[in-house]
């Protein structure tokens, strides 16, 4: 598998939306709809996490907390699946969360935005009802760089879930995730991602690395996001889960397209073990 296949959160393959928009500049695009387009997938992430929920609970999940939420992509298509589904959503920030009010609840209606609760807070905070599963996507769980912290990150998690809820994360690695690069991918014939890996101190962890845009009329939208974080493999992880309190920790990795051995096919599946590939993409699922 190449690191263009298996990059940050490319986890569907572009469908060709049939948008006019070639007409995209850097002094007029979205941000958040750019990142949306690019990096975002819900319709994949609640599929992976209403699946396996029900697989290992037996029972549908209808009450979920999404920590570092943001515009709360997924928060809005898990509850435009089924009209009993409740959601809640974790972040500091407040112009992502107004953004995703606008754009990805508004269009829903009334009775969806209704059924999400909104908490600009820090994401140890506690939920007003006990999740049945959380979800802490797009490796934003890596602003917390000690050990120590992301142990209380981990124990605040299980310590709000129902007595019986699941913790999901994502994360990626493989040697590829570590060098200092530019990955360019192209969006829908109207532009391009570009996620930039800056940096990586191997003797502290810290990460850093940037998203850029590129249009069609040349001009370019420079760090559009950008992020230092910690690198965290996955062994590490599980082990922190584990001190955290967690009873047991699984493994989900991507499988590969049969039609294409150099694309993922955006499954994932439990596997202990995982590929050997330059760099992968998988799903931790903690139980309470």
């Amino acid at each position: 598998m190449t690191p263009s296949t298996k990059s940050p959160k490319n986890k569907k393959k572009n469908k060709g939306k049939k948008k006019k928009d070639r007409g995209l500049s850097a002094g007029t695009a979205d941000r958040y709809e750019l990142y949306q387009r690019s990096v975002n997938s819900p319709e994949t992430d609640v599929d992976f996490v209403t699946r396996v929920f029900e697989e290992l609970r037996g029972r549908p999940l209808r009450r979920l907390r999404e920590d570092f939420c943001g515009t709360a992509a997924f928060a809005a298509e898990f509850l435009g699946r089924h009209p009993e589904n409740r959601a809640e959503g974790f972040d500091l920030d407040p112009k992502p969360c107004e953004w995703g009010k606008r754009h990805n609840f508004a269009p829903k209606g009334k009775d969806v935005a209704e059924r999400m609760t909104w908490h600009l807070a820090d994401v140890r905070s506690p939920a007003d009802v006990p999740p049945e599963a959380t979800v802490a996507f797009n490796f934003s769980y890596w602003c917390f760089k000690s050990r120590p912290e992301m142990v209380a990150y981990f124990r605040s998690v299980r310590e709000d879930l129902a007595p019986d809820g699941l913790f999901f994360i994502d994360l990626y690695g493989g040697p590829d995730a570590l060098i200092e690069q530019e990955e360019v991918r192209d969006i829908d014939g109207a532009f391009d991602y570009v996620w930039e890996q800056r940096s990586w101190e191997p003797g502290s962890g810290t990460y850093r690395t940037a998203i850029h845009f590129r249009f069609r009329d040349g001009s370019e939208m420079r760090s559009a996001f950008e992020y230092e974080w910690r690198f965290w493999h996955l062994t590490e992880l599980r082990d922190v889960l584990l001190d955290a309190g967690f009873q047991e920790v699984e493994s989900y990795f991507e499988g590969t397209d049969p039609d294409d051995p150099e694309e993922g096919d955006g499954e994932f599946t439990a596997d202990p073990i995982g590929e050997n590939c330059e760099a992968w993409l998988a799903y931790l699922v903690a139980r309470k």
